[in-house]
């Protein structure tokens, strides 16, 4: 979330399995200076399982499958209802050359996170600067927010 955590979690509507497990999920996180994101997940419905990412300043697109993308792109924008539109740029990340067996598409992408923790252990660090515990536990805190809708 880039440092910045939401003030609150708003408009939380959500489907659960007979076994209290979250099918479909969507909501507004409220940011500082009137900013806004929403989400949406769902294991009952099909989904094009990419991400879509708006900004002032234009468009970021990440590509099937989000959790572990080769690719995205990037278009700007400006202008009264943001009507004028630059080129689309496409940035392109291949998988390492890993074979095996896995469980989800691009699996193998996740030797990046191995190879991250692997360097922060020997280098005597006790979590990444990439992705501190102060942003993984504001994330958790969404997501612990937004479970607490359905467990009143």
């Amino acid at each position: 979330m880039g440092g910045v955590a939401p003030e609150s979690v708003e408009g939380v509507n959500f489907r659960l399995h007979e076994n209290g497990n979250d099918e479909h999920i969507s909501a507004l996180l409220k940011f500082p200076d009137g900013k806004h994101g929403t989400l949406e997940c769902s294991l009952r419905n099909p989904s094009p399982r990419q991400a879509t990412i708006c900004g002032t300043k234009g468009v970021i697109e990440v590509q099937f499958p989000f959790w572990c993308p080769t690719k995205f792109t990037v278009q700007g924008m400006t202008g009264l209802g943001s009507q004028t539109w630059t080129e689309k740029k496409v940035y392109e990340f291949p998988l390492p050359d890993i074979t095996g067996e896995y469980n989800f598409v691009n699996s193998e992408g996740l030797a990046y996170e191995a190879a991250e923790a692997n360097r922060c252990l020997r280098a005597g660090l006790t979590e990444s600067p990439l992705f501190d515990s102060e942003e993984c536990l504001a994330v958790m805190q969404v997501i612990a927010d937004i479970r607490s809708r359905w467990e009143k």
